[in-house]
């Protein structure tokens, strides 16, 4: 999830809210290569540094040549802002994409913690 920013000339990727404690959050990713893997233990992402839970990585289903990945984000990423997730499959990395992750305080709940 991106948008254009006119004053920086380039997309700039939206703020992903993993929501309250209970909340799972999954991203879903697209590319091609990945569909002819061993077994789904050959697919490791890291997401901020942090290990990423790979659930799925193979065809799209209804697209010809495209492949998805299914990636269970972590908790630890809250409010960490922008951070890359890289993917590699049977060793060799993928182009690194760049993702948002949207604090866990409401702007009321920033303001008080800055005025306490």
């Amino acid at each position: 999830m991106a948008r254009f920013d006119n004053g920086q000339n380039k997309f700039v990727p939206l703020p992903i809210d993993l929501g309250p404690e209970s909340d799972q959050v999954f991203l879903v990713l697209f590319g091609s290569g990945v569909r002819f893997r061993p077994s789904l233990s050959a697919v490791t992402a890291t997401v901020g540094g942090a290990d990423a839970q790979v659930l799925y990585a193979g065809a799209q289903g209804d697209f010809i040549g495209v492949d998805q990945l299914n990636l269970r984000l972590p908790r630890s990423l809250m409010g960490r802002g922008e951070i890359d997730v890289v993917l590699r499959v049977e060793g060799k990395t993928a182009n690194k994409v760049t993702i948002n992750i949207k604090s866990g305080l409401l702007q009321s709940q920033l303001r008080s913690l800055l005025m306490a």
